[in-house]
C-alpha cells in the first residue's frame, strides 16, 4: 500500500516522551484468554447457583448410620416409621422426636426386616415418595445444559480445542504414594523379607553402591489371581515413601501405530523426573508376549512395538532408582528378552497361603469387626486351604453381611461357618424340595465320607458335615489338616478310600440301588488314581519312565481301575467295621443338617471308646 492510499486515521500518531507505547503481547494475552476466562466464571458461579437454589428448598437429609444402630433402635421402641426402597437398598427410619436416619440393607434383607417388625408400633411403607418425573429430569438436565453452553463458548471464542484435544491425546497412569505398607500384607513373609532389600536400597543407595552391588531393578510377581501381587507392590511404594505409577498392561495395547510405545516412554520418562520412584505393571502378558514371527497383522505389530520399547526403557535403569514391578500369572508366555539379566531378571513366586499364613490373613481381614469370644480364627484357616487372600477377604466380608441379616452387630463363629459355606459351594439352596428318601441317602453318603475320614490316621480330618444343598452339591464333607508338600502313597491311597467312602455309605443304606450322587467324587478319585498310576509311579506297574503315549493305554486304565476298585472296597469294609458310628452319624445329619468334628469324635467315644482327638 503507497502512502497516498492511506486514510488520515492510518497515519502513525506522534508520541510524547511521558507516554507509553501500545503492549502488543498484553493486548493479545488478554484477546486470547479472556473469554476463557469469562466463560469458566459465568460456568461456575451458574452451577453453583442451582445447586444451592436445590439445596435451600431440598428436604433435610437423613442422617447416614449403621443398619445394626437401627435395628437396636426400633427394638427398642424409639422408630416410628421405616421407609423401604429396594432398587437402591436402602432404608429411612423416620424416629418418634422427627429425626431421620438412613441405612443401607444387603440383598434380600428387607423382606427378613420388614417380619421382624411385626407385632411392633411401626409403620413400614415399601414405596418411593411420588414425584414428578418431568421435573426430576429436568433438574438432571440443567446443569449439563449449563455446561455444555459454556464449553460451546469456549470453544468459540479461544483456543480451548487444541489444548483440550492435547489432553485427551494419551492415557496417563495413575500415580501416587500409598499408605499401605507390609504391615497390611500377610501369608507371604518369605516374599516381604525378600522386598525389604528393595525398600532398603530405595532409602539407602550408597550403601549398595560402596560395596559394588548390583540391586535388580525388575522383579516379576508371579502366582495365581487374588494372591495378593498388587497389594504387595503397593505396600512396597508405601514403605519406601515413594511415587507409585500403577498401570496395566492393556492399557499399553492399542491399534494405532506408535501409541503403546509413546505411552511406555512417557511413563518411564516421568518416573526418572522423581529421582525414586516404582513402576508396577499388572497383567504383563498383555504386553509381554512372545514377539510374533512369521506374517504381522496390523496389531501384533504394535504389540511388538510396544514390548521393544519396554525392554529398550529398561535397559536404562543401570543407574537409576526406579524399581519397575510386574505381575503376571502366565509367565511361560512372556518374551525371553524380558527375562533376561539387566530387565525382569528375578522372579518372584506368591502362592496360595498355607494355614498358617490363612491365619494372619483372617487376624488382618477381621481386626475391624467385633468378634465374638467363640470364634476361632484357626479352625477357619483349617477349612479354607488353597483359598486366595482375596477369596479370604471376600469370606469376611460375606460374614459380615450374615451378622447383619441376622440383626447382630458381633461377628460370631456361626457367621463365619456360613460364609465359608457360601464362599465354597454357594448359597444354600433353601426353595429345593428334597424328599425324605434322597435326604436319607445325602446323610448315609456323607456319613460315609465322614467315617472313613476319622478312622484313617494318614486322612486329613472331617472338620465340618452338612446335607444342606448348595450349589450342585446335595452335600459336602470339609476336609482340614496340615498343609503338606509331598503326597505319600499311604495318604493317596487313604484320599481314595475317603472319596469312594460316599459311594459305599450308599450301599449301606440302598444296596446296588445306589444314585449319582457319587459323581464329583468319582472324578476327582479318577483324577488322583490316574496320577498316581502315571506320575508318581504309585502302582502295581511301578514307575513309568516314558511319557503316557508311549504306553500301552489300556494298560494305565486297568492299572486306575484296580486303584479305585481296591478304595471302594477298603471303603466297604471300614463301614461294616464301624457300622454303628456310621449309623450314628447318619442320624446326627439328619436330626441337625450340619455336625463339626467335635460332634463325630464324641460319637466315636461313645460308640467306640476312642479318645477324642484335640481339633
Amino acid at each position: 500500500m503507497s502512502d497516498m492510499d492511506q486514510s488520515p486515521d492510518s497515519q502513525p500518531q506522534a508520541t510524547t516522551p511521558n507516554s507509553t507505547p501500545p503492549n502488543k503481547k498484553s493486548s493479545s494475552w488478554a484477546s486470547k484468554y479472556l473469554g476463557y476466562i469469562l466463560g469458566i466464571v459465568i460456568g461456575v458461579a451458574a452451577i453453583t447457583g442451582f445447586f444451592a437454589i436445590k439445596a435451600a428448598i431440598a428436604p433435610v437429609p437423613p442422617t447416614p448410620t449403621s443398619l445394626s444402630k437401627i435395628i437396636a433402635e426400633t427394638n427398642a421402641g424409639k422408630v416410628a416409621k421405616v421407609n423401604f426402597y429396594d432398587d437402591s437398598r436402602t432404608l429411612v427410619a423416620t424416629m418418634k422426636d422427627g429425626s431421620k436416619q438412613q441405612s443401607g440393607y444387603p440383598l434380600g434383607y428387607g423382606r427378613d426386616f420388614v417380619n421382624s417388625l411385626h407385632g411392633k408400633t411401626v409403620i413400614v411403607s415399601d414405596t418411593t415418595p411420588a414425584s414428578n418425573p418431568f421435573l426430576n429430569l429436568l433438574l438432571s438436565m440443567i446443569p449439563m445444559l449449563l455446561l455444555l453452553a459454556g464449553m460451546a463458548y469456549l470453544l468459540k471464542t479461544t483456543s480451548f480445542t487444541g489444548k483440550f484435544s492435547k489432553l485427551a491425546g494419551g492415557k496417563d497412569s495413575t500415580i501416587d504414594i500409598p499408605t499401605t505398607t507390609f504391615a497390611d500384607v500377610a501369608g507371604m513373609d518369605e516374599v516381604v523379607e525378600e522386598m525389604e532389600e528393595v525398600v532398603d536400597f530405595l532409602h539407602n543407595p550408597a550403601k549398595y553402591e560402596t560395596a559394588g552391588a548390583r540391586v535388580p531393578h525388575g522383579f516379576l510377581l508371579v502366582g495365581p489371581p487374588g494372591t495378593g501381587k498388587t497389594l504387595l507392590a503397593r505396600a512396597i511404594a508405601g514403605e519406601a515413601n515413594v511415587p507409585f505409577y500403577a498401570l496395566s498392561g492393556s492399557d499399553f495395547v492399542e491399534t494405532f501405530v506408535g501409541v503403546g510405545a509413546s505411552r511406555v516412554r512417557k511413563v518411564f520418562a516421568d518416573a526418572r523426573k522423581n529421582g525414586k520412584a516404582i513402576i508396577f505393571i499388572d497383567e504383563l502378558d498383555a504386553v509381554g508376549r512372545s514377539r510374533s514371527s512369521g506374517s504381522l497383522n496390523a496389531a501384533t505389530d504394535e504389540t511388538d512395538r510396544t514390548l521393544n520399547a519396554l525392554l529398550v526403557e529398561m535397559d536404562g535403569f543401570a543407574t537409576s532408582s526406579v524399581i519397575v514391578l510386574a505381575a503376571t500369572n502366565r509367565p511361560e508366555v512372556l518374551d525371553d528378552a524380558l527375562l533376561r539379566p539387566g530387565r525382569f531378571d528375578r522372579r518372584v513366586m506368591i502362592s496360595a497361603p498355607d494355614r498358617r499364613g490363612r491365619s494372619k490373613i483372617l487376624e488382618l481381614t477381621t481386626k475391624h469387626l467385633t468378634l465374638g469370644p467363640e470364634v476361632d480364627l484357626d479352625a477357619i484357616a483349617r477349612r479354607t486351604s488353597s483359598m486366595t487372600g482375596a477369596d479370604i477377604a471376600f469370606l469376611v466380608n460375606e460374614a459380615a453381611l450374615e451378622a447383619a441379616r441376622t440383626g447382630s452387630a458381633v461377628v460370631r463363629q456361626s457367621h463365619l461357618d456360613h460364609a465359608v459355606e457360601v464362599v465354597a459351594l454357594g448359597r444354600a439352596r433353601t426353595s429345593l424340595i428334597v424328599s425324605d428318601h434322597e435326604r436319607n441317602i445325602t446323610a448315609w453318603h456323607e456319613a460315609g465320607h465322614a467315617v472313613a475320614a476319622a478312622c484313617q490316621p494318614e486322612a486329613d480330618d472331617p472338620v465340618r458335615v452338612s446335607i444342606i444343598p448348595r450349589g450342585e452339591a446335595g452335600g459336602v464333607t470339609w476336609m482340614g489338616g496340615e498343609d503338606r508338600h509331598f503326597m505319600s502313597r499311604s495318604r493317596a491311597h487313604a484320599q481314595l478310600v475317603t472319596l469312594m467312602a460316599g459311594r459305599a455309605g450308599e450301599m449301606v443304606l440302598v444296596g446296588d440301588d445306589y444314585t449319582s450322587g457319587a459323581a464329583s467324587d468319582l472324578r476327582v478319585a479318577g483324577s488322583l488314581a490316574t496320577a498316581m498310576v502315571r506320575d508318581w509311579g504309585m502302582s502295581d506297574m511301578g514307575p513309568l519312565w516314558r511319557t503316557p503315549s508311549g504306553h500301552d493305554d489300556k494298560a494305565i486304565n486297568e492299572a486306575v481301575d484296580r486303584l479305585l476298585a481296591t478304595a471302594l472296597a477298603d471303603a466297604q469294609a471300614m463301614l461294616t467295621e464301624h457300622r454303628d458310628l456310621h449309623a450314628a452319624v447318619a442320624t446326627a445329619l439328619l436330626e441337625d443338617d450340619t455336625i463339626d468334628f467335635d460332634r463325630i469324635e464324641s460319637l466315636r467315644q461313645e460308640k467306640e471308646g476312642v479318645t477324642p482327638q484335640a481339633s
